[in-house]
């Protein structure tokens, strides 16, 4: 009979103690042993559910980055570190600080749903993606990422998954300081600093990261380096009432610089230099209550708000401006009997959108635009010896779309105290952007009459157990059935430009996933991961096209030796070959290019001098491959940095 490592209530009990984001936290320093974090709250996942869960009784795939692994690694942005994680491709336009998008299972950028805290960190004002260059990693406590169909528990932006990033303080951690410098290529400086402080009825972190880099030139002609500046400060806390309630909040603030190229429009359609500019704002805020009656019975009552704000400046031209706004309310209830767990949630969301610009002969750009959903929804749980299973329905009512009803059901059954088979299928639904209805400024010309895209995805798969607890293999299979794709680059003869249409037929996306962590002794530790990916879509002659930005094989391996004080991390990325969509200005102004394979090596290392401080060196790209992941827009080469951590 299979064992559990935590006994269900008491995860529910330390969850609504300390509140759910304590059970997803991992060590504060690879420094340091006193943070560590008992084993079963490491394997707890508070993302596959709308209740924590342990990792072996969800039905999902779930990957999860830890505190201790991310200070290994050394990677300065969250986007470095997804490119490891299976199922998952990243896309750069070349520079630090420059558009970065993220694809789950080849699902497009704006269906995989980003949480920052609880927060929903999608940016309503650039077409509900979120850029993953601007979440710098120095405060990230651990990362989780679900994929496949998440929209009955999670609304209509987790379509093909989430990536849950948890910065707020953890429950077991003590009160400390840290502060650390890194300095090295293309004249960047990265400094950061943060402190917890504990008290008798909980806890307060403050933070604040300043990333600045000159940059590199991306462009395949010309000399000109585009740079980037980050400023980045956190606020969060907990605080427990006497009646037993606990307070949760938090606040963020991003502001960033980013310079960037034009398009030749008249004679290669290819990047050239200019001196373009992007300020960016972002600013989140998050305040929840858990309080209940019993440990049977418990509620959590939510707010939380995020605004945006995009400043493109392309001179001569007036800058062009957008804003998004969101505010969220919403009410949980969680009830729980011997191994069953019945969750209600009512949320009520609010989307604002503003765009300001200079009118031309082609429009005035400037509008004002929103839009309200209302959503029920509900989860229930078992928890058994050998089976896990669970089932999740959600309904949304929006006021500009039909309503959307989505469910989920997931199950495990563990054939032995080391394998276990899982599985889950589901239905998601992603609603129309503002800007792919509306249009965005006399770029791109909306369709008001776009609908939901739904799909309809399964995935089975079997984790196991190495002998010794020496590690763990998992195996997966996926396959997602797309209906009314939107495709946003479509050129329309009659209006002269592109705008976005509903695709006909349907989209296809299926694939396998692979990956193996294993110990080999107590000083090499090693991880692996393999992805395959077929993801179609049907062309308007009826045959089936390959969609862009999807390689079919990706794969990683990485190495960690700990000799003493100093931990070597090394991580070989393998990209495949992709397909891209090129618009020359001449016909017929779109065509398909191919991106070449590429592997790239990365090296971190972490010397500990004792007494709490620690040097680090890194390098980036180490064989200085030369390659582009979205056409046109050239990747750094080689980068070597050096730096200092500080702990009291």
């Amino acid at each position: 009979m299979r064992q559990h490592s935590v006994p269900l209530f008491l995860v529910l009990v330390v969850s609504f103690v300390f509140g759910p984001d304590t059970l997803a936290m991992s060590s504060a320093s690879a420094n340091s042993t006193d943070d560590s974090i008992p084993d079963e709250i490491e394997n707890i996942t508070v993302t596959a559910s709308r209740t924590p869960a342990l990792l072996q009784e969800t039905g999902s795939s779930v990957t999860i980055i830890k505190r201790q692994e991310i200070v290994q690694r050394g990677a300065i942005n969250l986007a470095e570190l997804l490119r490891e994680v299976p199922g998952l491709a990243v896309s750069q336009q070349g520079a630090m600080g420059s558009i970065t998008q993220i694809r789950v299972r080849g699902a497009e950028a704006n269906q995989v749903l980003v949480l920052i805290d609880g927060i929903e960190a999608n940016d309503v004002a650039q077409g509900s993606e979120f850029n993953f260059a601007h979440m710098l990693t120095s405060q990230i406590q651990r990362v989780e990422i679900v994929r496949g169909p998440q929209s009955a528990l999670w609304g209509s932006d987790a379509l093909a998954g989430v990536i849950n990033v948890i910065t707020s303080p953890a429950g077991d951690q003590q009160s400390d300081t840290r502060l650390s410098i890194e300095s090295g290529s293309f004249g960047t400086v990265n400094a950061s600093g943060g402190a917890l402080l504990r008290h008798s009825n909980g806890a307060i972190r403050i933070s604040a990261e300043r990333l600045d880099t000159q940059g590199t030139n991306i462009a395949r002609q010309g000399t000109e380096e585009d740079g980037y500046r980050n400023t980045t400060l956190a606020l969060s806390g907990q605080w427990h009432t006497p009646g037993e309630a606990n307070l949760t909040w938090s606040v963020r603030s991003t502001d960033t610089s980013t310079e960037y190229d034009a398009i030749d429009y008249v004679l290669t359609g290819l990047p050239t230099d200019a001196d373009y500019e992007t300020d960016s704002e972002q600013l989140y805020g998050r305040v929840s209550l858990a309080f209940g009656d019993s440990e049977a019975l418990q509620h959590r009552l939510s707010a939380f708000t995020s605004r945006t704000e995009n400043i493109n400046r392309t001179p001569p031209a007036e800058a062009a401006i957008s804003r998004g706004t969101r505010a969220h309310l919403s009410y949980q209830t969680d009830y729980t009997w011997d191994r069953h767990v019945v969750t209600g949630v009512i949320e009520l969301e609010s989307e604002d959108y503003e765009q300001r610009g200079a009118a031309t002969p082609f429009g005035d750009p400037n509008k004002n635009l929103s839009a309200d959903t209302r959503s029920l929804a509900t989860e229930y749980r078992y928890n058994g010896d050998r089976v896990d299973y669970s089932f999740s329905l959600r309904y949304d009512a929006n006021e500009a779309f039909d309503d959307a009803a989505t469910w989920r059901l997931t199950g495990a059954w563990h054939a032995s105290d080391q394998t276990s088979l899982f599985g889950s299928v589901g239905k998601s639904v992603k609603n129309p952007t503002f800007t792919e209805r509306f249009g965005f400024f006399d770029t791109f010309t909306g369709n008001p009459g776009l609908a939901p895209e739904h799909s309809l995805g399964w995935e089975l798969g079997i984790r196991h157990a190495l002998p010794d607890h020496v590690g763990q293999l998992q195996l997966g299979w996926f396959s997602v059935k797309l209906d009314d794709e939107i495709n946003g680059f479509v050129f329309d003869s009659a209006l002269g430009g592109f705008t976005a249409k509903n695709a006909a037929g349907q989209s296809d996306r299926q694939g396998v996933e692979l990956q193996l962590a294993l110990a080999i002794n107590d000083w090499i530790t090693t991880r692996a991961q393999y992805t395959w990916l077929d993801a179609t879509e049907q062309a308007p002659a009826g045959n089936s096209l390959t969609e862009v930005r999807r390689p079919e094989h990706t794969a990683s391996i990485g190495l960690d030796l700990s000799l003493g004080a100093t931990t070597l991390a090394a991580s070989l990325l393998y990209t495949g070959s992709q397909e891209d969509d090129f618009f020359p200005p001449f016909p017929p102004f779109q065509s398909r290019v191919t991106l070449p394979a590429r592997t790239v090596v990365n090296l971190s290392l972490i010397h500990d001098m004792g007494t709490g401080l620690a040097l680090t060196a890194r390098v980036d790209n180490l064989f200085d491959k030369r390659y582009e992941d979205v056409y046109g827009f050239v990747a750094p080469g080689v980068g070597a940095y050096a730096g200092v951590r500080l702990a009291f």
